[in-house]
């Protein structure tokens, strides 16, 4: 009798039932197991034991990074990098690059080819740079401060 009195007062002054807060409660704590699940995917992605690389051991010597094809010669690094834009200063230390020439990128995060579409020297489009110039190079893809530039 009392409880439904109870009732019908929490329907007369419209009090929240005990029940809500436990969904609630549940729903959290489902978003959270969701989210943690996610993020474990995000952070380490499994391949299959053939695709996985050995990794050295702790102690042992770490790896340089190599050009792909060793017929390729340095022309420059990277100074500056500019990710609104996706453009980069390159410092021309040998040799020349001419627009349509295809450029190696290399570093220690950093490993693509790419075509050299627009190249600029001081906002100015040119066709050809020389050793010494800084040009700016749009490019496809980050690169970092310090990346080896290969032609």
């Amino acid at each position: 009798m009392i409880r439904k009195i109870v009732d019908v007062l929490k329907e007369v002054f419209w009090i929240k039932t005990s029940r809500k807060k436990h969904k609630s409660a549940r729903r959290k704590k489902e978003r959270k197991a969701v989210v943690k699940k996610i993020t474990k995917m995000l952070r380490a992605p499994k391949l299959p034991a053939a695709k996985q690389k050995a990794r050295p051991a702790k102690g042992g010597a770490k790896s340089v990074a190599k050009p792909i094809d060793p017929s390729l010669a340095e022309v420059g690094v990277i100074t500056h990098y500019f990710d609104r834009i996706k453009v980069c200063v390159v410092k021309l230390t040998q040799g020349s690059v001419l627009i349509g020439d295809k450029l190696t990128i290399l570093g220690a995060k950093t490993k693509f080819v790419q075509k050299v579409w627009s190249m600029q020297i001081e906002s100015a489009d040119v066709k050809v740079a020389k050793k010494g110039q800084l040009i700016g190079l749009k490019v496809d893809k980050i690169v970092a401060v310090g990346d080896k530039v290969y032609k």
